[in-house]
């Protein structure tokens, strides 16, 4: 196929997108249905860059998520611009695929909420540590809405404070310290142990590289692993990270 048919397949598939008008599953549900059946859920993220720089462009999103969609519970998406290179174009194609979607960006106001909620996601990403007392309202703002947050911390002050104003949360332990960008398993785990028991789900969050990453998460607590870029890079890890069993 040359460039100028193979541009224009992808430009018809975006252009679908564009009219579906698709609203996604719940990711609360499709996490415990996962972890009912005996498995670690898989949250399978487009990440085109991070802080770090680029970590593809040579893969497009229905490539990414017609190789990872069997094996994921759901699907994150990135939407910030700058540093991600994330469109909400990308969140449009992801709900063709019938899986929950998860909007990732650096939320701070009501608007990039009702942005999600328009365009049909399931979830939307609330950062502890950006937010602060604003949090909570963005929480209630969302859940109006009719999405299900993620409330992401880096660390057992912030996760003990949560869990303690709200143990029915979607927790994300990020092991990725967003003061120095430095990533440590050790990290998460410290935080899944401070909280376990006391979240409805935990997802961890950044730095997952390999099967034993996951099933180390797994074993501590976790519900869920989302991974960004390792899949990216190599989509068929992602066969192998859906059989890791929880504990």
């Amino acid at each position: 196929m040359d460039f100028l048919s193979a541009i224009g397949e992808l430009t018809r598939r975006r252009v679908e997108a564009l009219k579906a008008g698709i609203r996604a599953p719940s990711m609360v549900r499709a996490i415990e249905k996962r972890n009912s059946e005996g498995y670690l859920a898989l949250i399978a993220e487009y990440k085109r860059a991070s802080p770090s720089g680029v970590i593809r462009l040579d893969l497009d999103p229905w490539t990414y998520f017609n190789a990872v969609g069997r094996y994921a519970t759901g699907f994150s998406v990135l939407v910030e611009p700058i540093y991600f290179l994330g469109s909400p174009e990308f969140i449009k194609i992801a709900l063709t695929y019938g899986k929950p979607v998860l909007y990732k960006d650096f939320v701070i106001s009501r608007e990039q909420i009702e942005e999600a909620g328009r365009l049909g996601v399931s979830s939307v990403l609330l950062i502890k540590r950006l937010l602060g007392d604003a949090l909570w309202d963005l929480v209630d703002y969302a859940i109006n809405l009719g999405l299900e947050p993620l409330i992401e911390v880096d660390n057992e002050v912030d996760a003990l404070d949560v869990v303690s104003k709200d143990p029915d949360v979607m927790l994300g332990i990020n092991s990725r310290d967003l003061s120095d960008l430095s990533v440590s398993l050790d990290r998460a785990v410290s935080i899944i142990r401070a909280v376990r028991g006391k979240a409805n789900i935990i997802v961890a969050e950044s730095g997952v590289k390999t099967v034993n990453d996951a099933l180390r998460l797994a074993r501590e607590g976790a519900n869920a692993v989302l991974v960004g870029t390792a899949l990216m890079r190599s989509v068929e890890l992602a066969r192998d990270l859906s059989s890791v069993a929880i504990k």
